[in-house]
């Protein structure tokens, strides 16, 4: 059994209700999240889930909404625990670059690491939780990957596949999670492309971002990512049990039954729009 976690729903634009990018996977055994944009570590703790219970991040692409909150996910994962294991963190380029700018020997969080490491006073705190001196400094194993790739979970399957969001400027990938007696696709930002129905073929829940309603959709936002309309018609294309619409803007929340009502015109299966907190259960 799993259970999906919508951390982050919404856009770039901060919003009371909805802000930035971030999702997470729960499995019996500990938490995949995907994505990891503004607050998305305080959202986790709201979610019931801990940054220890984390040992996978999945970016879909380096845009600050989808992964801004990377930093205090990893380091409060390291800080407020004692032994745990390395955080994997999967992307496509410059997932390892950015990491090593972050928390290598020379990387903008340097000071802050080895303080933590060095100062009586945090080694006494590390002390007091459990740990042992000397203290190491974060674990983690952060890998690029290319479009087709493979990553095996305990007891489950990461397969990835070429979006289309401002290329050559960034290299975006949609991911795919397959389990026993469930499945999530997460398109990320992407205009309609042939891979992502290929990706999608099939699955159980479609978490696809689509800002706005088709008719907002103005010419050069159409080259990068989705309307509702795009979104039912992918839906409808890989033959998906449930629609998860995210990265909603204000607008689009405040016209959603009129929305729902053209999308529904494409696509008859169920049909969410996000709210940050919400929960999905796969039996």
């Amino acid at each position: 059994m799993a259970t999906l976690h919508i951390l982050g729903a919404g856009t770039p634009q901060p919003h009371v209700d909805r802000w930035g990018s971030a999702h997470a996977l729960e499995f019996g055994d500990g938490v995949v999240m995907i994505d990891c944009g503004p607050a998305a570590t305080l959202k986790l703790v709201r979610a019931g889930l801990q940054p220890k219970d984390v040992n996978w991040l999945f970016f879909t692409h380096h845009h600050s909404d989808h992964n801004c909150d990377y930093p205090c996910l990893m380091l409060f994962r390291w800080d407020q625990s004692t032994d745990e294991p390395p955080l994997r963190v999967i992307g496509p380029p410059p997932t390892e670059a950015l990491t090593e700018k972050l928390f290598g020997p020379c990387g903008a969080f340097a000071d802050d690491i080895r303080a933590r490491i060095e100062d009586v006073a945090s080694k006494r705190c590390h002390l007091q939780r459990g740990g042992t001196l000397p203290r190491p400094g974060p674990r983690y194993e952060a890998r690029d990957v290319e479009p087709g790739a493979i990553v095996e979970g305990p007891g489950w399957t990461a397969t990835c596949a070429r979006s289309q969001h401002m290329q050559p400027l960034l290299w975006p990938l949609a991911w795919r999670f397959d389990w026993e007696g469930g499945s999530a696709c997460f398109t990320g930002d992407t205009a309609p492309c042939d891979e992502v129905v290929a990706l999608a073929s099939g699955v159980g829940t479609l978490v696809a971002n689509a800002p706005l309603r088709q008719e907002a959709l103005h010419d050069e936002l159409a080259t990068c990512i989705f309307g509702t309309m795009d979104a039912a018609q992918l839906a409808r294309d890989a033959d998906v049990e449930r629609l998860v619409l995210a990265h909603l803007a204000p607008s689009l929340t405040r016209d959603s039954d009129r929305a729902i009502a053209e999308m529904r015109e494409v696509y008859d299966g169920e049909i969410i729009l996000a709210d940050e907190g919400l929960r999905v259960a796969f039996e």
